[in-house]
């Protein structure tokens, strides 16, 4: 969260206002000087989407990277269509992502940067249901208001990630995702 705070001396003039800016939606009380719209990032181009034509332990991992990779992806451009049909409705953290990212466009927020880089490995649990785990690392990302102004950052980081994936001839499912901060 962004706090911006500005502190008056004993001039005898009134104290100027205290902002708090923060994801939630907000409604700004008086348009600001627009400042030029962000340059366009890498999270606003789709990630490559691998063929899941096949149920094994190599096409869940490559699942796994694309999901994660679609992450700055449904922040920067609200698309949720390929989020929408890859995660199954009993995954947490895919409904979080759903819901924040639905909360952020109401709101008239948005945000960019974050690309995801991975180390991930799959293995199968069973027929059709695979557990993929490794590091995924995060660039540092932005979030603008409606009119492009930066209103929060993150630092990105280093994760720990864990995903349950369910596979058969008729598609993949991401299942439940877990996400740690690493060690």
């Amino acid at each position: 969260m962004l706090v911006v705070a500005v502190v008056a001396g004993c001039t005898g003039e009134p104290a100027p206002t205290t902002t708090l800016l923060t994801f939630e939606p907000y409604t700004p009380t008086a348009a600001p000087t627009p400042t030029p719209e962000p340059d366009p990032d890498e999270a606003t181009v789709p990630p490559e989407r691998p063929d899941l034509s096949q149920v094994d332990a190599e096409t869940a991992q490559a699942l796994a990277v694309y999901f994660l990779q679609l992450y700055p992806y449904v922040y920067a451009t609200g698309d949720l269509t390929d989020w929408r049909a890859l995660s199954h409705p009993e995954c947490i953290f895919c409904a979080s992502v759903i819901g924040n990212v639905e909360k952020m466009l109401a709101s008239g927020t948005s945000a960019g940067g974050g690309a995801i880089s991975t180390d991930l490995r799959g293995v199968e649990l069973s027929p059709g249901v695979f557990g993929v785990e490794g590091i995924v690392t995060q660039e540092p990302g932005l979030a603008y208001d409606a009119y492009g102004n930066v209103i929060d950052q993150s630092d990105g980081g280093r994760y720990e990630v864990a995903l349950n994936l369910h596979g058969s001839s008729s598609g993949w499912l991401v299942r439940a995702v877990e996400i740690r901060t690493a060690s």
